[in-house]
């Protein structure tokens, strides 16, 4: 059976793999070729227990042929066992190594980039594509090796037996190298729209539930399952016709080997008649083609799986083929003079226009700068420039006079605490949470970085105190907790810049009053850059950068840009109504 170019590159690239795990491959081959061994044996031995036997009545042999069947039948079975629990061994070693790979690759693409594939669909790439070529990496690769040797011994045997009764019965591989083809290449289509249309399902799903409360509240839940079904419904359709295809080519298998056995029987029947061949031969080759033909069946439904799962590999390679984002190779030190923004723009991918334009700007280190402005002035994504979340599209960003781009990245972002709105809470306990930003810190450093934060008080109160699990989301904790916690982090790891990013958002008076003081004592002495709608809470900062449109439109103290500067007037007008006589 021929293969396609394609289907031998892909087995190529998925091999290599596999060398880390070759002894338990060059086993799972040994024991393939045990297994066909016995097979073939089988179909060899029916000739001389046909003539010697049967025809000739030498009926003493006879007692021979149980123990023969049992050791035969007994080897074959372990045999295919051995080579079945190694080959499995190995792929599953594989399979994990690719996973890890892919889960790699999607933590160190840049973060631009992540966001636009989508959560929900690089989730679906990581275990829903994975899924799909874990069978080729195990089962296919098994029938290829198992089967692959029973054709070649048994068409040995054939063979030996009769040549021209055996090229007959083959004819009609052509027929069935044709038609598997024809049918994988539909395999391959069909499982790429699948796995398109899980990963769309599976981001659909991440929307959803990120978004229940407002979809209960606006009463959009029966459209959410309309959408999600009519997804699943196509996803079952998508699945049928895989089936459908691959089921085809076990039954195309069947008709040919229907024909090749009716065109033996009719070929060899004549033979026999005319004295030119023996009832043993001719049952010795009919045994081996018909045994022939199983093999041929599975590896022609093994051939539909392996275009299948190309599919599901073509998108892990989009993944796999993008660009990690990437650093210098000096570190960064702790931060002395400050940062200096020189002409930086940046504009996301697609958008027509620009998030920061031209911005000139001090950071200076050991003091507070403080960014205000309306919603989509750029204030989020100027920060975000600073761990280089994203890189500038124009422009460049100095850290004390060194390019961050020459800085090694996790150099550089060991430096950097972060403290926003939106605080993310691990499955992890409480302990593990705040270590977060220092792993390995002792328990000691954990909780005197929570009393700074104010948290200790609440984190007592747990059921198992530090050590309780917080599960998925932090649920049970308030926003002015989990923001302590946050705090916790950012002190225990004692960075040299620290970006707040409307840290004290949507939090009650009292939480409010706790994050505050807390922040007041993480930023003492520390490099800070506060995003704040709240002007009350920065109007202490040694310099304010107001943004507008993503331009700077102007800087200096609270006093003198009430003065000097009108939309800093509006913007207290309208969020510090009691403050302004």
């Amino acid at each position: 059976m021929s293969v396609l170019p394609a289907e031998v590159l892909f087995l190529r690239r998925l091999l290599r793999f596999l060398r880390p795990y070759w002894p338990l491959v060059v086993l799972a081959i040994f024991f393939s070729l045990l297994a066909s061994l016995t097979s073939g044996g089988i179909a060899w031995m029916v000739k001389p227990v046909m003539d010697r036997v049967f025809l000739s009545r030498n009926y003493a042999y006879l007692r021979l042929l149980p123990p023969a069947i049992l050791l035969f039948f007994s080897l074959r079975g372990v045999a295919s066992l051995l080579q079945a629990y190694f080959m499995r061994k190995a792929s599953l070693s594989m399979v994990n190594d690719l996973r890890a790979l892919l889960f790699r690759k999607l933590v160190h693409l840049p973060l631009l980039r992540f966001e636009e594939e989508g959560s929900g669909r690089n989730l679906s790439r990581v275990l829903n594509d994975t899924l799909v070529i874990e069978p080729v990496l195990s089962t296919v690769f098994q029938v290829f090796l198992l089967e692959g040797f029973n054709v070649l011994v048994l068409t040995g045997v054939a063979l030996s037996r009769s040549p021209g009764l055996t090229l007959l019965s083959l004819v009609v591989l052509p027929g069935i190298a044709y038609g598997g083809q024809h049918l994988a290449r539909r395999v391959r289509r069909h499982r790429r729209r699948a796995q398109q249309t899980i990963g769309e399902l599976t981001h659909h799903l991440t929307e959803t539930f990120q978004g229940l409360r407002e979809i209960k509240l606006y009463g959009r839940t029966e459209g959410v399952l309309r959408l999600f079904r009519r997804g699943i419904d196509r996803y079952a359709e998508l699945l049928l016709k895989i089936t459908k295809y691959r089921e085809g080519s076990k039954s195309l298998v069947d008709v040919m080997t229907g024909v090749g056995g009716a065109l033996i029987v009719a070929a060899g029947s004549y033979l026999i008649a005319r004295g030119e061949i023996t009832p043993g031969t001719f049952f010795s080759v009919l045994t081996a083609i018909l045994m022939l033909f199983t093999p041929i069946r599975k590896l022609a439904r093994s051939y539909t799986g392996l275009s299948d799962a190309r599919a599901a590999w073509e998108r892990l390679e989009e993944i796999l083929r993008l660009p990690e984002e990437t650093g210098g190779r000096l570190p960064a030190p702790d931060l002395r003079e400050g940062i200096r923004l020189e002409g930086v723009s940046f504009r996301y991918p697609e958008a027509e226009d620009w998030a920061l334009r031209d911005i000139e700007l001090e950071i200076p280190a050991g003091k507070v700068t403080a960014l205000v402005g309306p919603s989509g002035a750029g204030k989020s994504t100027l920060a975000a420039l600073l761990p280089r979340f994203f890189d500038p599209t124009e422009g460049r960003l100095f850290w004390d006079g060194m390019d961050l781009r020459e800085l090694d990245l996790s150099s550089l972002r060991e430096h950097i605490g972060l403290v926003s709105q939106e605080i993310v809470v691990f499955n992890a306990t409480v302990a593990e949470n705040i270590a977060l930003g220092r792993p390995g810190a002792s328990r000691r450093e954990i909780e005197e970085a929570a009393r700074l934060a104010n948290a200790h008080e609440f984190i007592v109160r747990l059921p198992q105190g530090y050590d309780t699990l917080l599960g998925e989301g932090g649920l049970s904790l308030s926003g002015g907790q989990k923001q302590r916690l946050a705090i916790a982090r950012a002190l225990l790891r004692n960075p040299s810049l620290l970006i707040l990013d409307e840290a004290t958002s949507h939090l009650d008076p009292l939480s409010e009053k706790l994050v505050q003081e807390a922040l007041s004592r993480l930023m003492q002495g520390r490099t800070t850059l506060v995003i704040a709608h709240r002007l009350s809470t920065i109007r202490h900062a040694d310099k304010i950068v107001v943004l507008e449109g993503g331009r700077k439109v102007a800087e200096g103290a609270h006093e003198e840009l009430l003065a000097s500067c009108e939309l800093y007037r509006q913007l207290y007008r309208l969020f510090e109504p009691s403050s302004v006589s």
